[in-house]
């Protein structure tokens, strides 16, 4: 807005002198060139009342009366400047209107009734509103402020205000103030009554212009809702056939028919176009519930479902997900390999797989055991947390997977809601990430991205529903994915930021949680291993898969229950499909872990140094069983039966001393036949 010349004074209109002089400072490229300052001179001289104010000081210009300038000369004026009538006090007023952020805050954060927001420009309005009111407002209490904006008139201020909103530039001050004075001035007293809050339109919420009722509202999503799901212009057309009576609309949950009546308004039916339904359809909360009958679940939730916001921990193994899939190429027999994968959140690492041709509870009891193996092989612990789902895994709920069994916790994935278990984002990532990049076929065909579709070829037989496939041997799709997993877990971790120039398996080794626990693992191999039904044979050891056993001491025979030595024993085959210790349980109760018996060479001259540390190893479990039988013997009191006799009369009781003496210890060698006479001797005792 360009720089006003005019000036309000004393009742006149002056023009300030140095945008009228032909010689003035070039400067001022507003100026306009009606005189010089000599002809100025002359004139004020001549001319009565041609000067209104003489100049002096900086911003206190020379001000001339615009009345006696020449026609002419005003012409020019009003052509570049606007007349002053309208603009003088117009840009006095305009220096008082000031933003107000307060007013500005207000609008921006206020909430309708149905907790609408303001609409921007609406916002951007009724901040002009204020402001400009609280221009009237310093204008109306200070004097000086009043004398220079309206000068002395005596002309009513509401009027002078209301021409100076009238005149103000819209595109600057966009607002909705009345320009009636009487209606302007209300304004202000409700504006210092009520405040912001008086700007406020009551149309807004306001019911009483709406077209479509509630009745109508819901009518129109029930039609939308059909079992068929309609489009906008079937639920268009049956609600029109509804009112010209050719069809009736039963409400399932009353039972009651739709009253074509209660659609009319003055007896004419309210019309509604197919806009107007398409709007209120998809008016977002419509749009929400109706989706919730159209939709499946899985569907419905991925679009509509609000979900949580969550960070990937700081440490490995302080959470680990699990989920199964199906592995994208098909077999020969037209279906896929089920696999079962157990993640590290962190890292992102896949620490434990499993496959399958069928989908069972075994799959996720090998998957658990392929990631033992590989916490055990490398020394770590017990993973913090597991995230598992209720297929597959429910079974288990009440034992293996119940928090405070193995894992400290256990987070059980809500039913329909798979888009919480980082395992579906890992599954997604090593898919499109690694899958397709070192595999053909990867992809879907109805993926909207053509490099993600894959190529079908129909056959046409008399069937009419196969297609040209590749398939490949479980064997081959295993190793395939076992090859991709190793790629997987060895390239660089999604999060260079903060683990930079770092693998998934290095983020893994290198973050691992100090406060896991020692893997349990008699409770573990319980669960997830193998059962086998035996007994203690020779005081010594089990038979388990034909191999032999050999208890750890002998005093874990007294932890067993009386007359009973038949125990379970559970074992875990290692990755070249070994049994290297069995886990024995009696009535659910942990007895012990026993190691393979690794025998030795009966030929002393072939003997090696794993002869003589078998031997030995052998030779204490046998010395000490006898120490354990030795000392239980000692202990026993010496006693005899007798008939019952009155000991008050001092009958003697003759002792029989016991023809037989307990033999000494002695060394044990199971290659000297004669210390085997003596071993058997002393038993038969």
């Amino acid at each position: 807005m360009q720089t006003s010349p005019y000036e309000y004074y004393d009742n006149n209109y002056g023009v300030r002198l140095s945008f009228l002089l032909s010689d003035t400072d070039k400067r001022r490229n507003e100026s306009i060139d009606l005189f010089s300052y000599s002809s100025y001179e002359k004139r004020a001289q001549r001319i009565n009342g041609f000067r209104l104010r003489t100049g002096g000081g900086y911003g206190n210009d020379v001000l001339i009366n615009f009345a006696k300038l020449k026609p002419s000369e005003q012409l020019l004026l009003i052509e570049k400047f606007g007349d002053p009538a309208k603009t003088t006090k117009l840009h006095k007023f305009v220096d008082y209107i000031i933003s107000d952020d307060k007013a500005l805050e207000f609008f921006s954060s206020y909430r309708l009734t149905d907790r609408r927001c303001l609409p921007g420009d609406v916002v951007i309005e009724y901040t002009n509103n204020a402001n400009i009111l609280g221009a009237c407002h310093t204008i109306i209490t200070n004097n000086a402020a009043r004398r220079k904006a309206m000068g002395h008139s005596k002309v009513n201020i509401w009027e002078k205000l209301s021409d100076c909103i009238i005149n103000l530039d819209k595109e600057i001050y966009p607002h909705t103030l009345p320009a009636n004075p009487r209606r302007l001035q209300e304004k202000y007293r409700n504006y210092k009554k009520d405040g912001y809050t008086s700007l406020i339109h009551k149309g807004f919420c306001n019911d009483n212009s709406r077209k479509v009722t509630v009745d109508i509202e819901r009518l129109i999503l029930s039609l939308y809702i059909q079992s068929n799901n309609p489009y906008v212009a079937d639920v268009a057309n049956d609600y029109w056939r509804f009112l010209a009576g050719d069809i009736d609309i039963i409400d399932y949950k009353t039972g009651e028919i739709y009253n074509k009546e209660h659609f009319y308004e003055n007896g004419q039916p309210i019309t509604l176009s197919d806009a107007t339904i398409w709007n209120y359809i998809n008016q977002p909360a419509n749009r929400a519930v109706v989706d919730k009958f159209r939709m499946d679940t899985l569907t419905y939730q991925s679009i509509h479902g609000p979900h949580h916001h969550r960070h990937a921990p700081n440490h490995s193994f302080s959470k680990i997900s699990m989920d199964d899939r199906d592995l994208p190429r098909k077999m020969p027999n037209g279906k896929r390999v089920k696999a079962y994968y157990a993640y590290d959140v962190t890292s992102g690492c896949i620490i434990g797989a499993a496959y399958s041709q069928n989908k069972t509870t075994e799959l996720f009891i090998d998957c658990l055991r392929n990631m033992f193996h590989f916490l055990d092989r490398n020394g770590y612990g017990m993973p913090m947390q597991v995230e598992v789902e209720h297929h597959l895994v429910n079974s288990f709920k009440e034992d293996l997977m119940k928090a405070g069994v193995v894992f400290p916790f256990v987070r059980w994935a809500n039913p329909g809601n798979s888009q919480e278990k980082w395992a579906e984002t890992g599954n997604r990532v090593k898919k499109y990430g690694f899958e397709k990049r070192y595999q053909d076929g990867i992809g879907r065909f109805y993926a909207k991205l053509e490099a993600n579709r894959t190529k079908s070829e129909k056959i046409f037989d008399e069937e009419n529903d196969r297609y040209k496939e590749k398939t490949y041997p479980y064997e081959v799709l295993v190793a395939d994915d076992l090859e991709i997993v190793e790629k997987y877990n060895n390239s660089p971790h999604p999060n260079q930021n903060k683990y930079k120039d770092l693998t998934r398996a290095q983020v893994l080794e290198m973050y691992a949680n100090p406060q896991m626990a020692q893997i349990d693992r008699p409770l573990l191999i319980r669960y997830i291993g193998d059962p086998q039904s035996t007994s203690i044979r020779r005081n010594q050891y089990v038979q388990v898969q034909y191999a032999k056993y050999a208890l750890p001491t002998p005093k874990v025979l007294e932890q067993l229950q009386p007359n009973n030595y038949e125990v379970t024993a559970y074992y875990l085959r290692n990755e070249l499909n070994e049994i290297e210790s069995v886990y024995l349980y009696q009535n659910n109760v942990f007895i012990c872990q026993c190691d393979k018996i690794n025998e030795y060479n009966t030929a002393n001259a072939e003997w090696q140094d794993t002869d003589t540390a078998n031997y030995t190893q052998q030779k204490q479990y046998v010395s000490a069983f006898n120490d354990q039988v030795k000392t239980a013997k000692v202990d026993l009191g010496k006693v005899k039966v007798i008939t019952k006799t009155d000991y008050h009369a001092n009958t003697p009781v003759e002792v029989v001393e016991p023809s037989v003496q307990p033999s000494k210890s002695f060394d044990f060698d199971d290659n000297n036949d004669d210390d085997f006479n003596r071993l058997n001797a002393i038993n038969s005792l």
